[in-house]
């Protein structure tokens, strides 16, 4: 039963995809923060640079990357990034949990402009582009930039707050803090609110949550069916234009249309582009319910092999039931929490086997009846996530096993005839005859 690996491992890619730089990927990439920290201030603001990336390959790099870069005037000094993506991939298990339970810790790291744009550009091809928010020299000469000099001297000043030990050090949520919303937030404080607009007259972005994971996942089309068991209703509302700068795309577009920096592509990637539209992955999920269910059918028919045939279609039940609840206990993260398929899925269906005919009929209609409650519910849109695929998962096996039709009962009598051992009858004639008395 392979269907849990998918479930686990779109788990975690919706959660750390993407904004992730793995500690363990490039070491060498970063330098000492002590070394930075222990740099002389320069009596002038840096020039101070948005660089964003573009998708790449692997699961990690799918919703992009972006980085703040300070560059100096002192010969010699190199420009220095600084990543909020980097955490360690060494120990899964810690990182699954430490995801699930919105403990993971990710970090900032100084890293060297060069080194930067060369391990975008030359190892993952992704596409780079460039926003530069204050050059000192050229706003001296009448530039105009979104920063004055208090506000990049400002910026500087966080940065390397930041990279200190004591403080650099957060919890990773992917839609809400992460190393582009560090950034946003961070661009917002210093320049007076411009990226956000008042709750009244924010805009949505267009699609939702859910649609934006499953388009940066769009390679991976034929397992983004299972996120509708695992993925609860948080997901489906749009969010605004300032949740939605999670996204190192949408931080551009607005850091262009409300700070007036336009955007300039230092590097294309080379390679195939990377699609960002795909299938919803319906037909492996709904292959998989038919696989389970139709065996307990037939089983049912032929009056053959109904307790093989019933383990099996219990198995997507329990499976379900155990992920869906367990997520929804363990993880503290609401996508997980809160889950309407837990409604179609309970931990109980692993008694599914081991009950009686006639139990096992009374439990099937209870369930098939939760089952068509949660199909009203979502069909009238009180239950938000779209379920179809789950509730034909749950429906079916339950719905088999609720009623014994008439036409399964008259195929099912010619086999157990042809199964009951012949009678050997005795004539009535052939009557033991009474004996006679002396």
């Amino acid at each position: 039963m392979r269907t849990a690996a998918p479930a686990v491992a779109l788990a975690v890619a919706l959660g750390v995809a993407g904004h992730a730089a793995p500690a363990h990927a490039d070491d060498s990439r970063f330098v000492s923060a002590d070394d930075v920290l222990a740099l002389p201030l320069e009596p002038v603001a840096p020039t101070v640079d948005l660089y964003t990336f573009g998708n790449g390959e692997l699961v990690f790099e799918k919703f992009g990357h972006a980085a703040l870069c300070l560059t100096y005037h002192a010969r010699g000094r190199r420009p220095m990034c600084f990543n909020y993506g980097v955490t360690n991939f060494r120990e899964l298990g810690k990182l699954v949990w430490g995801f699930l339970r919105t403990e993971q810790k990710f970090w900032v790291e100084p890293e060297p402009l060069d080194r930067m744009k060369w391990f975008y550009a030359r190892f993952e091809d992704r596409a780079i582009y460039q926003q530069r928010l204050y050059d000192f020299d050229q706003a001296k000469a009448g530039v105009p930039f979104p920063l004055d000099e208090a506000q990049a001297r400002e910026l500087e000043r966080r940065l390397l707050h930041d990279i200190k030990e004591e403080n650099r050090y957060y919890y990773y949520d992917h839609f809400f803090d992460n190393c582009t919303t560090r950034l946003r937030n961070m661009l917002n404080d210093v320049t007076g609110g411009k990226l956000k607009t008042d709750g009244a007259t924010e805009k949505l972005y267009p699609i939702t949550f859910r649609q934006i994971g499953l388009n940066g996942l769009a390679t991976w089309d034929r397992y983004l069916g299972f996120t509708e068991f695992f993925g609860g209703r948080t997901l489906d509302r749009k969010p605004t234009m300032w949740e939605a700068q999670f996204l190192p795309d949408v931080l551009r577009l607005e850091v262009a249309a409300k700070l007036g920096v336009e955007p300039v592509t230092i590097n294309e990637r080379k390679g195939t582009p990377i699609p960002d539209r795909g299938s919803k992955g319906h037909l492996l999920t709904t292959i998989l319910a038919l696989v389970f269910a139709l065996p307990l059918l037939v089983a049912r028919w032929r009056g053959r092999f109904e307790k093989p045939a019933l383990i099996w279609a219990a198995v997507p039940l329990i499976l379900w039931g155990l992920v869906t609840w367990g997520l929804s206990i363990v993880s503290s993260i609401p996508m997980f929490r809160w889950n309407e398929a837990v409604f179609l899925f309970v931990p109980f269906d692993v008694a599914l086997p081991f009950l009686g005919e006639r139990r096992r009929r009374i439990y099937a209609r209870v369930r098939l009846a939760m089952v068509l409650v949660v199909s009203l519910l979502t069909a009238v849109g009180l239950f938000k996530q779209p379920l179809w695929v789950p509730i034909l998962t749950a429906f079916l096996p339950f719905a088999i096993l609720s009623f014994d039709l008439p036409w399964m009962r008259a195929a099912r009598e010619p086999a157990a005839a042809a199964e009951e051992p012949a009678r050997v009858l005795v004539p009535a004639t052939a009557k033991k005859k009474p004996r006679r008395k002396r």
